[in-house]
């Protein structure tokens, strides 16, 4: 008799069944019911705990989910209030500039002069011109709607993602191209100002920024735009869309109007003591 038939003809163990007739004689069911007491203590234990742990772990990711509603609320009614403040010492700061202005011209006009040129260099004066557009937004999303448009939504990839590079290489491609000032989303580029990441944000001079990612640059709208095209920035934005997906608009603007930077001041830097025979930079405008 071979393995497979004896499994077929005896599929219970000759154990099993001695057993189950052995109880039989005894007067007991032949096997043990599913519906005894302990059993059913034992289950009704069980479904108690399972209940009580589901119970516990929706409620602790429905406390985490309040606590990071309450603190991204927090932070966006301080960063309102930041927004007003920086508004005010704007408009405090023109009022000052203009003021010394004033005060310069009683004492020297060649000296208003310089101060008012390095002034629009050192962006602590607002500038409105013509000039060039750009226009950068993550690839777009079967979800336009959610949290992909808060620079504080988490993501588990980049692809498809502007980064804090991308702004890096375009606005550093607009300098090249002859850009005089230029802004990401109203935020004023200076020698001391930064583009960088934050977790998923994207920081100019320690400010978050949402998307799009507007870059506005004031200079010589017959020239900049075509050089821009055919350098770096050109060849970037290209790659960009064709190989990320991300969308890209330009255009090229009669006046843009960009505020002075709102972070200006030195920590290290001091005046150096005029050495002999140095040379002074000439200004703008004169010879050598």
């Amino acid at each position: 008799m071979t393995l497979i038939t004896s499994m077929l003809e005896r599929p219970l163990d000759p154990g099993y069944a001695a057993a189950a007739e052995r109880r039989e004689e005894a007067g007991l069911p032949r096997a043990t019911g599913l519906r005894s007491p302990a059993l059913i203590v034992f289950a009704v234990v069980i479904g108690v705990l399972v209940g009580i742990a589901a119970i516990q772990l929706r409620g602790g990711e429905t406390t985490r989910q309040r606590t990071k509603a309450s603190l991204i609320q927090r932070i966006e009614s301080q960063q309102k209030i930041v927004d007003t403040r920086a508004a005010q010492a704007g408009a405090l700061r023109s009022e000052i500039a203009a003021l010394d202005a004033e005060t310069l011209r009683d004492v020297s006009e060649s000296l208003a002069q310089d101060v008012e040129r390095l002034s629009l260099v050192a962006g602590a004066v607002p500038v409105r011109g013509p000039g060039f557009v750009v226009t950068v937004d993550d690839a777009p999303t079967t979800d336009e709607g959610g949290t992909n448009s808060d620079p504080r939504a988490e993501a588990a990839s980049t692809d498809g993602k502007v980064i804090a590079r991308d702004l890096q290489i375009l606005t550093n491609s607009l300098w090249e191209a002859g850009a005089e000032a230029v802004a990401v989303n109203g935020q004023r580029l200076t020698s001391t100002a930064s583009i960088r990441f934050a977790g998923e944000a994207i920081l100019v001079d320690y400010r978050p920024l949402k998307r799009p990612y507007v870059i506005s640059a004031i200079g010589d709208p017959g020239s900049m735009p075509a050089t821009f095209a055919d350098g770096n920035g050109g060849t970037y934005l290209s790659t960009l869309k064709s190989s990320f997906g991300i969308r890209v608009e330009t255009k090229v603007s009669r006046e843009i109007t960009i505020p002075a930077s709102a972070t200006l001041g030195t920590r290290a830097a001091t005046v150096a003591d005029k050495v002999e025979g140095a040379s002074t930079p000439p200004s703008e405008g004169e010879s050598p």
